[in-house]
């Protein structure tokens, strides 16, 4: 399953804050992130997405680089493509955001009238193994270095936090947060959500601050398309929200939870893993007749996203 495959050392969900304290809030366990309002925090607060964004896509540009000549041309965890076709498609969104970067117009459209996408694998010089990984790499490293040479797609993205996942603070938010959807700052979320989905496609382990970006993303936008208080989601140690209309919860154990690990959660809420067999393997735990989410996941409208 994506998710599972070599990483690179960098992130994952799995390391403690400092001096080893594990982070938790004092409403459910989950880090990082205190109920406001129903809303968890917007992700367009992170203050360092060019960062971000160049961490994650050099993560999955390494573990692509470990994958053998038979892995690269093997299928892929989506049915019906290889990982060769996963990688295109990687490079593909790899150039877009450097034009994202650069100023630069999304690719023209194909004289057919399609847009062009990048070259599939079986188009030479790209169609061996190792040509697909040079063509990646190449495309991460001028994405790299037109996100480190400018304030890239963080030239607004919020206010520096010297801590990104510090311990919660029992007093709400006193700054108003932006509506996910409503500016570049979740364009800017969102291009993080997409480097973090493909390289899942492909098996890397997403960098923490990555896999952050994106569960406050995805809380967000459903706290504002299922506002409510009836279902508490916790995505630990990113996320707590409450969602769904319905009885508000006020004290004690909710009475309808969903816990889900992060890379599980933007699997789901993107379509590249079923609620019920993250449900079967323990990757989602929900009780309470109100905590099954299916009709509101995977995300539709989808999220934010750079042109083609």
């Amino acid at each position: 399953m994506a998710g599972g495959g070599r990483g690179t050392g960098r992130g994952g969900g799995n390391r403690r804050g400092p001096a080893g304290r594990s982070r938790s809030t004092g409403r459910g366990g989950a880090g990082g992130r205190r109920l406001t309002g129903g809303r968890a925090r917007s992700a367009s607060a992170d203050p360092d997405l060019a960062r971000t964004l160049v961490d994650q896509w050099t993560a999955v540009a390494d573990h692509v680089d470990l994958l053998s000549d038979e892995q690269v041309a093997g299928p892929a965890a989506t049915p019906g493509l290889t990982m060769a076709d996963l990688i295109t498609q990687a490079t593909s969104r790899v150039l877009a955001l450097d034009r994202a970067v650069r100023g630069l117009p999304a690719s023209p459209p194909r004289e057919d009238g399609a847009p062009e996408t990048g070259r599939r694998p079986a188009d030479p010089p790209g169609g061996q193994p190792a040509g697909i990984r040079a063509e990646f790499r190449n495309a991460v490293a001028a994405a790299a270095a037109g996100l480190t040479g400018t304030a890239g797609l963080a030239s607004s993205a919020g206010p520096t936090d010297p801590d990104p996942d510090p311990e919660p603070d029992p007093e709400p938010d006193p700054e108003p947060e932006p509506e996910p959807g409503s500016g570049s700052g979740d364009v800017r979320a969102g291009a993080v959500a997409e480097a973090v989905v493909l390289g899942l496609g492909l098996g890397a382990t997403p960098v923490r601050a990555a896999l952050r970006t994106t569960v406050r993303l995805i809380t967000a936008l459903l706290a504002q398309r299922a506002p409510g208080h009836a279902v508490e989601l916790r995505v630990p140690p990113f996320a707590a929200v409450q969602i769904v209309e319905g009885p508000r919860h006020t004290r004690g154990t909710p009475p309808n939870v969903v816990e889900v690990e992060p890379s599980a959660f933007v699997l789901v809420a993107t379509g590249r893993l079923g609620w019920e067999e993250a449900v079967a393997d323990g990757r989602i735990r929900a009780s309470g007749e109100r905590a099954d989410l299916r009709s509101l996941l995977p995300l539709s409208p989808p999220l934010p996203q750079l042109p083609e």
